[in-house]
Parts: C-alpha cells; sequence; structure tokens
C-alpha cells in the first residue's frame, strides 16, 4: 500500500464497506499502515475517513450533480477518492483546492488508469466550480429528503426520526450528531480524583473541563499524544467513557460487598465502573461471548487495579441460574442494540444499518433481558441498557417484558436528584445528543419483587 495518507484512507473505507465490520475493526487492521505515517499524515488520515463518513449523502449528492456517469457505476475506489477529495475541498481549509485535486488525479492515473484519472479530474473541477449553485432538496415538497441532504442521514433514519421527533428537533439532532466530539473520561476514583487528574493532562489536551452530570468525569480535545500513551492512562488513572454511559452505571448504583453480574460486558467499560462505585469490594461477574474481548477486560482490569472481576465466555442466552454459585444483588445487560445513539462516534454505523436490523436487535433484547431477569435475587436490581433512542430497543422492550414477567416492576426510587433532567414520567432515564451533548442512551432500572 502506498504512504499516503488519502490512499490508505480509501483503502480502509474499502474495506469496511466491504465487510460486515465496524470502521473500527478496519482501523485496528490498517493500524500498522497509519501508525507508520508521520503525526500530520495520521491527522488527515484519521479526518478523511471519520469526515467523509459523517458527511457522505451531502458530497454524493454534489458529486451526483457533478457526474455524467451514475455513482453506482463508478468503481469503488474512485468514488471514495472523490468522495474524501471534495470532502478536503469543502470541508478543510489547510490544504489547497488544486493540490487536493491534482493528488487525486495522481493517485487515480497510478491505481486505475489515465481515463478514469481524467474523468476524476473533469468531476472534481465541476464540483469546485458549482457546489454553492446546487440547491438542496426543497423541504416543503421531500422535508426527510432535505434531512437526508443537508445533514448527511440515510433517508430511511430521516424518515424515522421526523415521524418521531418532527422537522425541527430531527435538523437539530442531526446537526449534532455531524459535529466532532470531545474526548470523555471517568476518573478511576480508587487511584485519583478529578482535580488530581485535571492537573496531569491539562498540559497535554486542549479545553479540559469536568462534565455537567458526572461526578467523575472530564471532558477534553486535542491531546498532543495517543491517549494510551498516556502516563495517567499507563497508570490506571482513567477509562475512556461517555458521560451518558457513566450515568447508566450510577443509576444502577452497585455496593460495596455486593454480588454483581455484567452479563454483556465487551470491553468492559461499564465493568470498571461498576468495581470503581464497589470501591473494589464484592464480586463482579463479566460474561462475554467473544474470549477475545474478556481477555481485554482482564488487561483493562489490572491496568485500573481492579482485582473482583471475574470473566467468564458465557452466551447469556443458554446460561442458568445453575451455571452461578448464587443469585445476583444487581446485574447489568448493556444489550446488543442498533448504536444509533453513538454516531458522533460511529459515524460509519448510520450507513449499514436498516430498519429491519432494529427490529432484530429488539427481539434479542427482549430474550436476553429475560434471561437476565432468571439470575437476580429476590429485591435485587436489573438494570437494561442500550446506546439507542428509538422506541422499538427502549420502551417497547420493557413494557413487553413487564407485560411478561410480573415479578419485576420498574425501579423509581433513584435516590439522586442528578438524573431527574433524565427521567421520563415512567421512569426511564434517556439521553440525547441534540439536548444534553453527550451520547443517547437509554436505561430501566427494575427491581424483583420480593417473595412474601
Amino acid at each position: 500500500m502506498r504512504k499516503d495518507p488519502r490512499h490508505i484512507a480509501v483503502t480502509v473505507l474499502l474495506h469496511w464497506q466491504a465487510s460486515s465490520q465496524t470502521l473500527d475493526r478496519s482501523l485496528e487492521k490498517f493500524s500498522q499502515t497509519i501508525s507508520a505515517l508521520s503525526k500530520n499524515d495520521k491527522n488527515l488520515c484519521n479526518a478523511l475517513i471519520f469526515g467523509v463518513l459523517r458527511q457522505r449523502a451531502s458530497i454524493d449528492w454534489i458529486l451526483e450533480h457533478c457526474s455524467d456517469m451514475p455513482l453506482k457505476k463508478i468503481s469503488p475506489f474512485a468514488l471514495y477518492l472523490l468522495r474524501i477529495t471534495l470532502f478536503q475541498i469543502l470541508h478543510m481549509d489547510r490544504i489547497p483546492v488544486f493540490a487536493a485535486i491534482n493528488t487525486a488525479v495522481d493517485i487515480a492515473k497510478k491505481t486505475l488508469g489515465q481515463k478514469t484519472a481524467g474523468f476524476m479530474n473533469a468531476v472534481l473541477r465541476n464540483a469546485c466550480q458549482n457546489a454553492s449553485k446546487i440547491s438542496l432538496p426543497d423541504p416543503k415538497k421531500d422535508s426527510a429528503l432535505f434531512i437526508s441532504v443537508r445533514y448527511s442521514m440515510p433517508l430511511w433514519l430521516a424518515r424515522k426520526w421526523e415521524k418521531t421527533f418532527g422537522f425541527e428537533t430531527t435538523c437539530t439532532l442531526c446537526a449534532q450528531i455531524n459535529t466532532i466530539p470531545d474526548i470523555t473520561l471517568r476518573v478511576n476514583t480508587l487511584k485519583a480524583d478529578i482535580h488530581c487528574l485535571t492537573e496531569l493532562i491539562t498540559p497535554h489536551t486542549k479545553a479540559v473541563h469536568p462534565t455537567v452530570y458526572s461526578a467523575c468525569g472530564l471532558n477534553f480535545t486535542g491531546p498532543d499524544t495517543a491517549i494510551h500513551e498516556m502516563d495517567a492512562f499507563k497508570s490506571g488513572l482513567f477509562q475512556i467513557q461517555d458521560e451518558a454511559a457513566q450515568l447508566v452505571t450510577e443509576l444502577m448504583a452497585p455496593e460495596p460487598c455486593e454480588t454483581v453480574l455484567d452479563a454483556c460486558a465487551g470491553l468492559g467499560g461499564k465493568t470498571g465502573h461498576i468495581a470503581q462505585l464497589m470501591n473494589n469490594q464484592g464480586s463482579i461477574t463479566a460474561l462475554d461471548i467473544d474470549p477475545g474481548k474478556l481477555e481485554a477486560l482482564n488487561l483493562e482490569a489490572r491496568r485500573l487495579g481492579l482485582h473482583i472481576i471475574q470473566t467468564r465466555p458465557v452466551d447469556l442466552m443458554q446460561a442458568t441460574i445453575k451455571d452461578f454459585d448464587t443469585y445476583f444483588d444487581r446485574v447489568l445487560l448493556d444489550a446488543p442494540c442498533s448504536g444509533l445513539g453513538v454516531l458522533r462516534r460511529n459515524p460509519d454505523t448510520k450507513w449499514k444499518r436498516t430498519q429491519k436490523d432494529i427490529e432484530r436487535l429488539a427481539a434479542k433484547q427482549k430474550k436476553l433481558l429475560n434471561a437476565a431477569a432468571n439470575l437476580v435475587k429476590p429485591g435485587g436490581v436489573l438494570v437494561y441498557a442500550v446506546c439507542s433512542c428509538e422506541k422499538e430497543e427502549n420502551e417497547d422492550v420493557i413494557h413487553s417484558f413487564l407485560n411478561k414477567r410480573k415479578d419485576f416492576s420498574i425501579d423509581k426510587n433513584i435516590g439522586s436528584d442528578t438524573y431527574s433532567v433524565f427521567m421520563t414520567d415512567e421512569g426511564f432515564l434517556k439521553t440525547y445528543p441534540a439536548v444534553n451533548t453527550m451520547d443517547g442512551f437509554f436505561a430501566a432500572r427494575l427491581t424483583r419483587i420480593s417473595k412474601t
């Protein structure tokens, strides 16, 4: 692979598009190649990848008006090269327009041949001259199409959100999703406090400030070194975690010396927070079907100095109480979901999700919730959470569960005013990027009714 950041960006995007994997996995595959770039080229490569995924529909709208060939007939490599070049021209100001075009044409010439290079040169020059003259769809005639193009959202999702939230709120939501979010961390209070960590990272970051609602969160931008290379990170003083995810664990409110189950632990962001709130006292069992994730979780626990976590490669759907020594005081089900609440951080998700995915995942969530419920002791707490704002994965899952499980009820006695701004009348925690400038999460805290 050529060491040009634009060529690498196209290659990563092509790998992502052709696979069923997330962008993170594609970036991981090419991590050595990207790491070999200079700091400026590395930043450019990442900016192009994420920028194109954030603005793809808007860019394609312009390309469609400036190309005499339908986009679906353009080779995937050429199309992504057009996209990243137009993104550079429209959204980045450090590279002169003529330089961006010339570089793209040169890459095309060496990779795809003279004919394709000539075609791309014509399209890009046409776009530069006429982009400002291309009108957006008329919102009065097709408001969803306007949202889709203006804010670069899949048309099906624009229609869905407009029906749910209305036109103005959907526009605000989509605009916020397309912004680059701050990096948010959670202080490991077993090793440091928020003031100490602020002093340690301030010289290496920009705009450091505490999160508004979580008592142990910090936001910052512009780190001058990779997060995992920071001394504070190596010393286990923090984990990267959005404020909304922190609130989910605080809603669960685990206490020292309890027995807790993290039923779909993944890489352990919430597992670490649970152990922190338990003051590293008690027992946490972390389940996941992916042994690789559990291995990473164990490494993370050692970095953070947590010794109460035991990992087990167990499929919750197949598990019964016989697989454990006891029922649990508290169970967290951070269920697999559409991920449509975290599009700011994962813009690739919107281009691969469909309405059928939401329905499929909602069906799985209902089964997982029932399985998790069977492991909660009478009087114990069950928290269901997803990083999605879709009703099918939120209220509908809980209502379906409660209709069948009369031994559970919604627990509204959360004991903290922190959550009041996020709580619905039904007692659910909901956050939105458009309102709270944090990820979109849903959580419900349920209590298993004690036997009398």
